[in-house]
């Protein structure tokens, strides 16, 4: 009897597994190649939300679309602009401030900046390098900076 019952449940349960596709056939193409472009697509993901693409951190060259015409273009516009605008600002970086944290000072005035390390892309900037940062401005309580997604050597 114990037999017959371990034998009925085993079956059942591996029905559900077959009618709820728990199972793959690599000798099926239709529905491999499916799972393969899946499984791509959930590594990718997972890449990207650990901040790799490709396996290597830093690679990422740009960030996405950027609507140059609403954005942000001088310091002293910044007051005045909304939490998490676009930002587009030309001139240099003078000092550091912090692990992260720098001067940045264009025509208009200064405003300290956030560079994350994706953002230097490989390049060496001193104070005498102008260059153009395109980020997004975040206003806290106390200070206003601007997080600084790419930076690029003129």
């Amino acid at each position: 009897m114990k037999k017959l019952i371990t034998l009925s449940t085993l079956l059942v349960v591996s029905s559900f597994a077959v009618a709820q596709g728990g199972f793959e056939d690599p000798n099926d193409a239709r529905t491999y190649k499916a799972n393969e472009q899946e499984r791509a697509e959930m590594k990718r993901e997972k890449l990207r939300k650990h901040g790799k693409q490709d396996g290597k951190y830093g690679d990422k060259k740009g960030i996405g679309f950027f609507d140059e015409n609403n954005a942000v273009k001088s310091v002293k516009d910044l007051p005045a602009a909304k939490d998490k605008s676009f930002v587009l600002l030309e001139g240099n970086i003078t000092k550091r401030v912090g692990k992260k944290d720098f001067i940045f000072k264009d025509a208009t005035g200064e405003v300290e900046i956030e560079v994350s390390r994706r953002a230097w892309q490989g390049q060496t900037i001193t104070p005498t390098d102008r260059i153009q940062i395109r980020g997004v401005l975040d206003k806290e309580w106390d200070k206003t900076e601007v997080e600084v997604m790419e930076i690029i050597k003129k």
